[in-house]
């Protein structure tokens, strides 16, 4: 029976390798005929290895767009901060602003500061990411020294996908309840379905507008830049700027002198209190008589 088996095996692989030879390709052989087992012959591939090898390439081109495409759609927030220190604030101030139109941004806050011998701009600018990158580069190539710097890019792609998912979800059970809603029979039904309705568009309505807030700030770069401008002649050693030990003592006990009278007006501020603590004093000395 073993010899018979070893003739039939001889005889269909010599036919199998003719048939490949008229085909021309020898993975002919490998598909129809790598299924034939026997007991004495050694254990060969199954006819499904070649479709599965194809399809764990196929499979393996699909994973590689994919994650192509999943890097391509990550959601990044990139945001800065800059101090840029200026001899012209007014003029650095008016150039930014230009700049900011020129790249399609917009100023979110302004505020301006001004002490004794400095004074500066605080911006608030978004710009669109896109822009980002060359809007920075144009401020720093512009007039003024850069004292601080700072980048940094915050991927909430998982807290994107997350948002959509659970949005999908409850848009689906939306459908369904809308449609049960048809069907209900009883008053008791329809309140009831009519509650999860409105509980899931509210649901819903708060889930698009976390997915507007993250997709502006995706969209939009956010570059806090101060600018400011330092007093170049102003020396604090100078005389004119630093007081003498005499003109210093003299302050002393100015303040001094004025912080005594606001105790002094404190107290009689407090003239209640005064009268209240009298009170409690005579009481006391009395009881301590009386117990003598």
């Amino acid at each position: 029976m073993k010899k018979y088996s070893v003739f039939v095996f001889a005889a269909l692989l010599a036919a199998c390798q003719s048939q490949s030879e008229e085909d021309g390709s020898f993975g002919v052989y490998t598909a129809e005929c790598a299924a034939v087992d026997y007991d004495d012959a050694m254990p060969v591939a199954s006819a499904k290895a070649a479709p599965m090898m194809r399809n764990a390439a196929t499979f393996g081109g699909q994973v590689d767009n994919a994650v192509g495409q999943s890097v391509t759609e990550r959601k990044l927030i990139k945001n800065g901060s800059m101090t840029l220190v200026v001899d012209n604030l007014e003029q650095t101030r008016s150039e930014v602003l230009n700049l900011i139109e020129k790249y399609g941004g917009y100023c979110a806050n302004e505020q301006y500061s001004s002490w004794e011998h400095s004074s500066a701009y605080n911006l608030t600018v978004r710009i669109p990411c896109v822009n980002f990158d060359s809007f920075v580069s144009d401020v720093e190539a512009g007039k003024g020294k850069i004292e601080s710097k700072s980048m940094y890019i915050n991927d909430v792609t998982a807290e994107y996908i997350d948002l959509e998912t659970r949005l999908d979800t409850k848009r689906s059970y939306l459908k369904r309840y809308k449609e049960l809603l048809k069907s209900a029979k009883s008053v008791q039904e329809i309140v009831s379905i009519e509650d999860k309705i409105r509980s899931l568009e509210e649901e819903i309505d708060s889930t698009v507008g976390q997915l507007k807030y993250l997709s502006n700030q995706v969209d939009y770069s956010t570059l806090r830049l101060n600018i400011r401008h330092d007093d170049a002649n102003y020396d604090p050693h100078h005389p004119e700027h630093n007081q003498s030990v005499a003109q210093r003592l003299w302050q002393s006990l100015q303040g001094g002198f004025r912080g005594l009278v606001d105790f002094v007006f404190f107290l009689v501020r407090i003239w209640p209190a005064w009268i209240i603590i009298l009170i409690v004093f005579g009481i006391i000395r009395k009881r301590r008589k009386a117990q003598k």
